[in-house]
This record gives C-alpha cells, sequence and structure tokens, in this order.
C-alpha cells in the first residue's frame, strides 16, 4: 500500500465528479494494496459509481477491481432506476393536486447534475413543498400514493424539532420538506423558493433550486451529517462543476451572511476544491479561514476511517458558525435539546416518563458510541 499521505490523495481524486487531463494521463495510479483499501471506502462513501466511472478504461485496473466497482454502478444504477420511477409518480401526483414541489438530490441529482444514473446512490426520495402545502400534499401521497407515516415520530416533534416529514411505502422513503435547514440556522421556509425556475426532465415540468441555494442546502446537509460520507462533498463538487457559471458568488455570500452561514459554507467549498478540485474563486479558495486545517483534519479523517461519537463531532464542528454566541447557542442546545429534539434524538414517544431521565443522562450520552442515521441530531 502507498504512503498513507499518497493513499489518501488518490481515494479523493478518484472520488472526483470527473477526472481532470492531469490524471487521466498518468498522474499515480492506486496498486494492489491500494485497491484493497479503496474498495470499501468507496462503498462506505457512497462514491464506488465515481470510482468507476474514473477508472474503467485504465489498463492498470485489475480485473477483480474492475468487477467490483462495475457491480456498485449497477447496484447503484437498478436502484436510481427504481427511485426514478417512483419520483416521477409523486411528481406527477403533487402536479395534478397542484401543489408546487422541487425534487431534491438523489436520483434527480445523479442524472440531472452528474449526467449518470449509476455515480450518486439514492436512499430517500426528497421533496420540497412550501408550508402551507405541506398537510394537502402529505394527504394526497397518503391516498393516492399509499404513503403512511414512520411510527414513533411525532408529527409534533418534527414539526417543532426538524424540517420534513418522514413517509415509507414497501422500500421506498419519502422525505417530505418544509424548509431545508434546522437547528443551527433560522432561515423562513420562503427564501429556499426565491429564484427557483422551471427546467423540463423526464418528460416533466419540474421546479429546481437557484444554484446559490442548492449550495446551501448541500453544504448544510453536509454538516449536519458531520461531514460524511463522502459523496456529499461530491455533490458539492459537482454542483460548482455544473452551475458554476451560473452561480453569483457574490449573492451567495450576501445570503450566507444574512443567514450566518457564511463561514461554513466558505469552509466547504475550501474543502470541495482542496479534496476533489471544485472549481471556486479564487479569492474563497485562498481567503484565510481560521482553524481551516485542524477542522479539515476532522472532516477526512471521518471519510477515511467512518464516525463515531457524532455529538462530539459535531461539537467541534460548532466552531464554523458564524459568531461566538451562535457557537455556545448550538452547545448550550446539544446539552440540554428542547423536548421535541429530545425525543427525536433518542426515538422517545412524546408523552414518555424517561424524558426527564434522558434530560438528566444526556450530558452522558453524548460522550458515548452514538450511530443515529441523522448525525446532525
Amino acid at each position: 500500500m502507498s504512503e498513507p499521505a499518497l493513499f489518501e490523495q488518490l481515494f479523493f481524486q478518484l472520488s472526483r465528479p470527473e477526472l481532470n487531463r492531469g490524471m487521466q494521463e498518468g498522474t499515480a495510479v492506486p496498486n494492489e494494496g491500494d485497491w484493497a483499501a479503496i474498495l470499501p471506502l468507496a462503498t462506505s462513501n457512497g462514491v464506488a459509481g465515481f470510482i468507476y466511472r474514473n477508472t474503467k478504461e485504465l489498463d492498470a485496473l485489475p480485473e477483480d477491481v474492475r468487477t467490483a466497482l462495475q457491480d456498485g454502478y449497477r447496484r447503484t444504477t437498478f436502484r436510481n432506476l427504481d427511485q426514478l420511477g417512483e419520483t416521477v409518480k409523486i411528481l406527477k401526483i403533487l402536479a395534478a393536486n397542484r401543489i408546487k414541489a422541487i425534487p431534491l438530490k438523489g436520483v434527480v441529482a445523479s442524472e440531472m447534475i452528474f449526467d449518470d444514473l449509476g455515480v450518486y446512490p439514492s436512499s430517500d426520495i426528497d421533496i420540497l413543498v412550501h408550508p402551507e402545502d405541506l398537510d394537502d400534499a402529505k394527504q394526497v401521497l397518503q391516498a393516492q400514493a399509499g404513503y403512511s407515516s414512520v411510527p414513533g415520530r411525532s408529527e409534533e416533534d418534527l414539526q417543532g424539532a426538524h424540517y420534513h416529514y418522514i413517509l415509507h411505502k414497501n422500500q421506498y422513503l419519502l422525505e417530505l420538506h418544509w424548509n431545508l435547514t434546522k437547528r443551527y440556522f433560522k432561515v423562513e421556509p420562503e427564501f429556499w423558493w426565491q429564484g427557483s425556475r422551471t427546467v423540463e426532465w423526464r418528460g416533466l415540468e419540474i421546479l429546481e433550486l437557484a444554484p446559490e441555494k442548492y449550495l446551501m442546502y448541500a453544504v448544510f446537509r453536509l454538516f449536519d451529517h458531520c461531514f460524511y460520507p463522502l459523496r456529499f462533498l461530491v455533490l458539492i463538487a459537482g454542483l460548482v462543476e455544473r452551475y458554476g457559471s451560473e452561480i453569483c458568488w457574490d449573492r451567495l455570500l450576501e445570503d450566507c451572511s444574512r443567514l450566518n452561514m457564511r463561514r461554513l459554507v466558505i469552509f466547504t467549498l475550501q474543502l470541495a476544491h482542496e479534496l476533489l478540485a471544485a472549481e471556486i474563486p479564487a479569492e474563497l479558495a485562498e481567503r484565510h479561514s481560521p482553524g481551516y486545517s485542524g477542522l479539515k483534519k476532522l472532516c477526512r479523517s471521518g471519510m477515511l476511517h467512518g464516525i463515531e461519537r457524532q455529538h462530539l463531532r459535531m461539537m467541534c464542528y460548532t466552531a464554523l458558525l458564524d459568531s461566538p454566541a451562535a457557537v455556545a447557542a448550538a452547545l448550550f442546545g446539544r446539552l440540554i435539546p428542547d423536548r421535541g429534539e429530545l425525543c427525536l434524538r433518542y426515538n422517545l414517544p412524546s408523552d414518555s416518563p424517561q424524558i426527564f431521565l434522558y434530560y438528566l443522562m444526556n450530558p452522558v450520552l453524548l460522550f458515548l458510541k452514538h450511530t443515529d442515521k441523522d448525525a446532525g441530531q
């Protein structure tokens, strides 16, 4: 296996949305020992499809590695095709009921941002609706698409502490969003609709977020999931690559400053630039970000070794908030959350008599291994 620094560099290079010409012309190529370590990392970080697309023409690629990567690429393609059909069905039902909806990430991102259904794995189906349409959208999807609420999740708690409802049907999990940030940033739901535009996709006219707002949402999602897995950062690099000429960087930074997301967004764009060669403006790439080196190491370690004790990591990442007051408020909220967040964090019923006990134990539990799907919770 290569030296650790070279191995890490190779892994991030191979995970880019597209390899640049310099890599294709013969920069370092992984050896057999590297591939043995890259394959499980590719799977856990959701980037096997990108690595397959970036390396399938390499003559030096071992046949067993090519087969393993190709199998992962095909699995992603088949799952995305299945998700695609369900997503189109949902969008048609909502449109027929005059409910405006914006599909997010997942299969739509794989096709519209990366031009390939095999590279970006989809797990949930994510849809954004206006808050005033939320109840109607939920009822329509239950009545006409066969979805139902996930047991054990109080809608009152979700409305107070989260930013989406969770619905399910067979193998499908649907997140019905009314906002795209929570907890750390106060953003009015209507903000996300500003500048949205109509585009054609799969024979449908669908709405998509303005590029600047899509970037802000993708950055928040990466942050809220402890900067893991790597595919969330690849999505950010892909957005920059796809919409770079359309992004108004001044407007993006103005919005980030107004919503107290400036430091987080700049740090994440610099990280995408350094690890994945995202072409951001030079003034952003070269800007000094206090604490960048240490936080970058923490992000890389999570991507390379997995994350445990997510709450402790998130305490470190709160340093990316724009002010000491915001950092203090976030830390206090993590130690002493409101009732709805506490119930969601530990999967407690709203009327559970154990709530008081969990309030007492919460500071201790934060320091224990914690593996919630939503690492930001």
